[in-house]
């Protein structure tokens, strides 16, 4: 009788110890001699020779966490006047008259305006441009004023705001008093770069917070750049009509 029972506890630990007794670490190939199927694949643990945890790239992380992964890019140089068409009329200028920098320059290259920038990578604003070698007085940024009468761009109006040198201030505000000039409203924030071109654009905010089209305007009879919101209505009736024109960051 003691045999018998001998006998059944040893059969019991032959059937069971098979299954204790299996390696956790146990290959694909032991468990195939074993007619079982392939272990599943294990994520997110760390196997000898290999790390399978998977690091977040640090392009990802930014992104997650709503950081450019792209360091700004600055800019130097002139900046040039083209018309629509591609043709070049000449570089901003360089004045210490009251026109300062609103117009072309027609003096040599000595009368060229350097400016300075630092955009986004993206090149998308509002960003501001410096004035590097002003021969007028303070203030430096290159931005537009209007006046206390006239300060707003539309559609429908022939307002203009002038592309003048203005103090620094904030991106995306309205316009601002000039600590320089009486009634003037000013703003230097407005910039934009197209990355691949280096064009430059504009976009003046009105009083009243909304963000007009702003075009970039050239009057050839008055050697005057300002901006306008609608160019044909502006040249409506207009013994001296202007043209639309594109401002470019060319290097020096």
């Amino acid at each position: 009788m003691l045999l018998g029972k001998s006998s059944f506890i040893i059969a019991l630990i032959a059937l069971i110890s098979p299954a204790a007794c299996t390696p956790t670490q146990e290959t694909n190939a032991q468990r195939m001699a074993r007619g079982l199927p392939p272990s599943p694949p294990k994520f997110g643990r760390n196997v000898p020779g290999r790390i399978q945890v998977r690091q977040p790239t640090p392009v990802w992380a930014a992104k997650r966490h709503g950081v450019s992964p792209l360091p700004p890019v600055s800019y130097a140089g002139r900046i040039e006047v083209r018309y629509k068409d591609g043709r070049a009329r000449g570089f901003v200028r360089n004045s210490n008259s009251s026109w300062t920098i609103g117009g072309v320059n027609d003096l040599g290259a000595e009368q060229d305006l350097h400016v300075s920038l630092t955009a986004p990578h993206s090149g998308k604003g509002p960003f501001d441009i410096l004035a590097t070698n002003p021969s007028f007085p303070e203030p430096f940024y290159v931005g537009a004023a209007g006046t206390n009468f006239i300060s707003s761009l539309d559609l429908t109006s022939r307002n203009t705001i002038a592309f003048t040198n203005v103090q620094q201030t904030p991106g995306g505000s309205v316009p601002v008093s000039s600590t320089f000039k009486d009634n003037l409203l000013v703003e230097s924030a407005i910039w934009s770069i197209n990355p691949d071109t280096k064009e430059i654009t504009g976009q003046w905010i009105n009083p009243d917070k909304s963000s007009p089209a702003t075009v970039i305007a050239y009057d050839i009879r008055a050697n005057k750049i300002f901006f306008v919101g609608n160019i044909d209505a502006y040249n409506t009736n207009n013994d001296t009509p202007a043209d639309t024109i594109k401002l470019f960051i060319v290097p020096i």
